[in-house]
């Protein structure tokens, strides 16, 4: 259909556009790293279920010859997510874009695209809060307890460890946990003579976003400022452990995330003038659920000044 506007982008720019999209929108996202992806068929209802089987106690009994032993009743849990949609969007007026040196909207996608990534990364933060298994630096009896003094500590994150592993968490292929902590926890738990920098053993294979270094089987990423804070006696900072398969992400099948420009055409009534253009994001179908809280733990602590 023919438009009618100052504002036309070519194809190619279009093209150039979604992928400067596309590329800085992944870029902070940093809370869902590690999560267990799922997608979703279209047109088949907002609930996902994922299935979370329980293990099997010990076959530790010898079998009688010839006979066979009783069945295994194999019980699991459901946990079902509700896809929604998020999204976004600015508007253009027509002398702004004829005369800004903004040619074609690039910054404005930028800022839109880093306004998603960062609108996903809250998302999955927000979700980590709510479903994990929360341990109280300095072992405090409650948030207003927290001092100045319990920062993150590399015995708060064998604490945590061992939280995991108690309660068979399952390591990351390589054989270990994520850590998500943000610029200020990661300030004193980095102080530590035990902590190894993500850049002294890059080449052993491929970082995670955000990865800033590792200790005691926590390979560490930081969410630069989307930490999760609280106001108590003292700012309380939310710190995240966890194994695979802790937490789900849910998308729809297809190009259900990106880039929207939307330019004014001769049936656009909404807008006679062609007096502005509208670029945004936005997300289809978007979902994130805790699957197993017992593999996810929230070590709460203050931070150095």
């Amino acid at each position: 259909m023919a438009t009618n506007t100052t504002a036309t982008l070519t194809g190619e720019m279009m093209t150039y556009l979604e992928r400067t999209f596309l590329e800085r929108s992944k870029q902070q996202n940093i809370h869902g790293e590690g999560a267990k992806e799922k997608s979703h068929t279209k047109n088949n209802g907002k609930t996902v279920t994922f299935n979370r089987y329980s293990p099997l106690t010990t076959a530790t009994t010898a079998l009688t010859e010839g006979t066979n032993p009783s069945e295994s009743n194999i019980s699991g849990t459901t946990v079902n997510a509700t896809v929604a949609e998020y999204g976004n969007f600015d508007k253009i007026s027509s002398l702004l874009n004829n005369t800004s040196i903004d040619r074609a909207a690039k910054e404005k996608t930028e800022v839109m695209a880093q306004n998603a990534s960062e609108t996903i990364d809250t998302l999955d933060r927000n979700e980590l809060f709510t479903g994990a298994t929360v341990q109280l630096a300095a072992g405090r009896a409650n948030i207003t307890a927290i001092t100045s003094a319990d920062v993150l500590t590399v015995a708060e994150v064998r604490k945590a460890v061992r939280t995991l592993k108690k309660n068979n968490a399952i390591p990351y292929g390589d054989g270990y946990f994520l850590g998500k902590v943000g610029p200020d926890t990661a300030y004193d738990v980095m102080s530590d003579s035990v902590w190894i920098n993500a850049h002294t053993y890059k080449d052993g294979g491929e970082l995670y976003k955000g990865e800033i270094g590792k200790l005691h089987r926590v390979r560490f990423l930081e969410c630069s400022s989307n930490q999760k804070s609280e106001a108590s006696t003292v700012t309380v900072f939310s710190n995240f452990f966890h194994g695979q398969e802790a937490f789900g992400r849910v998308k729809l099948d297809g190009e259900n995330f990106g880039l929207k420009i939307k330019q004014s055409d001769k049936t656009d009534t909404s807008n006679p003038l062609d007096m502005f253009m509208t670029v945004g994001w936005k997300a289809d179908g978007y979902a994130v659920k805790t699957l197993n809280a017992n593999w996810l733990v929230n070590i709460k602590t203050a931070a150095s000044a």
